[in-house]
């Protein structure tokens, strides 16, 4: 007998072991489902809480930023539109005549600006004030001598040109003034008296000897100048009172008196 064959009992060992090693006698193994429900400790939160728990503060921070976020939207007033208008950097008195540094274009509420009142655009450099404007109040178109400003006046209101007999009063004459217009004349009952009568009343200067002019051209672009035995003055007047004056300088003296405003 071969001593290196296998005994029978060793081969039948041997033959159960190959049988066991057999690859499809192994089981796959069991895959778990991620989204199957994993199960709980007795106790123990589940695993969204904990994840919530740990993260709660971001979340709340978050969530308070959006309700004021939310909140200051629904309170907060709506935009006002502006526009540009020429404003006064100083107090500006009747006389003076506009420099580069006397105004300012900045922006305002719409609702604030006055309708003549004048923008960035506006060439008011050169022109002579009218009426006084205080420092930060808009510029408008009846604040300095101009075309426009007879139209803020009235729509009968035109420039009159008035030689006053006395130059030394119409040098205390100042545009924006508000002045009667005096005419005097001998009486024509031959007794050499004089006559005096207002033939206008209430009237503004618009230019006055030596202040200035209102820039531009036309009658109120050039300065009052002397002439003769007086000097000019430009008044804003009615037609009617333009017409009075007119007769009344053919053979009287005109002179001014100067009203409060």
């Amino acid at each position: 007998m071969d001593s290196r064959a296998p005994a029978p009992a060793a081969a039948s060992s041997l033959a159960r072991v190959r049988l066991s090693l057999r690859p499809r006698d192994y089981a796959a193994p069991e895959r778990r489902d991620r989204h199957a429900s994993v199960p709980t400790v007795p106790g123990r939160a589940p695993r969204w809480q904990r994840r919530f728990r740990r993260h709660r503060r971001i979340a709340a921070a978050l969530l308070t930023g959006v309700v004021v976020w939310s909140v200051t939207t629904a309170i907060r007033p709506p935009v006002e539109p502006t526009t540009r208008v020429l404003v006064a950097s100083r107090d500006l008195v009747p006389g003076e005549i506009l420099g580069p540094d006397d105004v300012a274009v900045l922006q305002r509420p719409a609702y604030a600006v006055p309708r003549d009142a004048l923008d960035g655009g506006s060439r008011v450099v050169g022109r002579t004030i009218a009426f006084p404007v205080a420092s930060g109040e808009a510029v408008s178109a009846r604040h300095v001598v101009s075309s426009a400003l007879l139209e803020t006046l009235g729509a009968d209101v035109v420039a009159t040109p008035v030689r006053l007999a006395d130059s030394s009063l119409a040098a205390l004459v100042s545009a924006g003034d508000v002045v009667d217009v005096i005419a005097a004349s001998a009486s024509g009952d031959g007794s050499g008296a004089a006559v005096a009568s207002v033939v206008a009343a209430r009237v503004h200067v618009l230019v006055a000897p030596g202040r200035g002019t209102a820039g531009g051209g036309g009658l109120l672009a050039a300065p009052a100048s002397s002439s003769g035995d007086g000097s000019t003055v430009v008044l804003a007047t009615s037609t009617s009172q333009a017409l009075a004056i007119a007769r009344a300088a053919v053979g009287s003296r005109l002179s001014v008196t100067i009203r409060g405003h």
